[in-house]
């Protein structure tokens, strides 16, 4: 036979032999949590076909038409299978369990009925934010949000505030991928609070500031002029409404003496 048509063949007997959908669905896990993967279609085992799921070229759990199971070494007290539907349960996923996973009936054929590509993530670390004041008048002010993680990734935004609202200046960062491939976000919300948020496709944190009360927290200071105005002010209602106290005090006490004198008995002198 022509070598061309020789390939051409065992194209198509691979093409016919595995079957199935080639849709690989993206899988993200939290480090240390479970995870669950589904079929995708009816498994139905006839006679000299078996049951699998595997990962990557290492298989996992084999069912045969006799039901009869096997769990593979490695994975025993890992790994629960739910024979009512031919889900895979994987215990405390680590780093080392990324990658692709699959599950096929094996006979004449190979039918696919589960493609899945797993990722295990760290959670992000926590994020924090913190505000530099630029300038600040009685309307308005000018500051900018950094916000950091422990891991040494940081972004800075500006934010410009007036009486009523804040907005988000132009120029400044509002997203960046790092190196770790966490996402790290600053953006305004609800007028005054900004919002930095440290995310992956399996946990997010997050750090509220609401920049108003740097701009206005602190009172602008009263001229000198109010103040000497209010001082005399003051002092003059005082001494209006200590004169009439001190008259009417006055007046009590003067009456007072003459009671006292009007019931004083004098001795009579005698002659002797």
């Amino acid at each position: 036979m022509h070598p061309i048509i020789l390939l051409f063949v065992i194209s198509l007997l691979h093409a016919y032999e595995a079957r199935g959908s080639d849709t690989v669905t993206p899988v993200f896990v939290q480090k240390g949590k479970d995870l669950l993967l589904n079929v995708t279609a009816p498994v139905k085992l006839v006679k000299r076909s078996e049951f699998k799921w595997q990962f990557k070229d290492s298989i996992i759990f084999r069912l045969f038409d006799d039901n009869e199971t096997i769990i593979i070494g490695p994975y025993h007290g890992r790994v629960e299978i739910f024979l009512q539907n031919h889900s895979l349960l994987l215990k405390n996923v680590q780093q080392a369990d990324s990658g692709r996973y699959t599950a096929a009936v094996f006979g004449n054929e190979i039918n696919y009925v589960g493609k899945y590509s797993v990722t295990v993530q760290d959670p992000v670390s926590p994020v924090n934010g913190t505000v530099d004041l630029l300038s600040n008048s009685s309307d308005s002010c000018n500051l900018t949000v950094t916000c950091s993680t422990q891991d040494s990734h940081h972004i800075i935004s500006t934010f410009r505030c007036e009486a009523n609202t804040c907005s988000q200046e132009e120029g400044g960062e509002r997203s960046k991928v790092t190196t770790s491939g966490t996402c790290l976000r600053v953006y305004l919300s609800k007028g005054f609070s900004v919002i930095c948020n440290h995310s992956n496709q399996v946990s997010s944190d997050e750090h509220i500031t609401m920049i108003r009360d740097f701009c206005f927290s602190n009172p602008a200071p009263v001229p000198l002029n109010y103040i000497i105005i209010a001082f005399v002010t003051v002092t003059v209602v005082l001494v209006i409404i200590a004169i009439p106290a001190a008259f009417v005090q006055h007046r009590k006490n003067g009456k007072h003496e003459t009671k006292e004198m009007k019931n004083t008995v004098y001795e009579t002198v005698q002659v002797v």
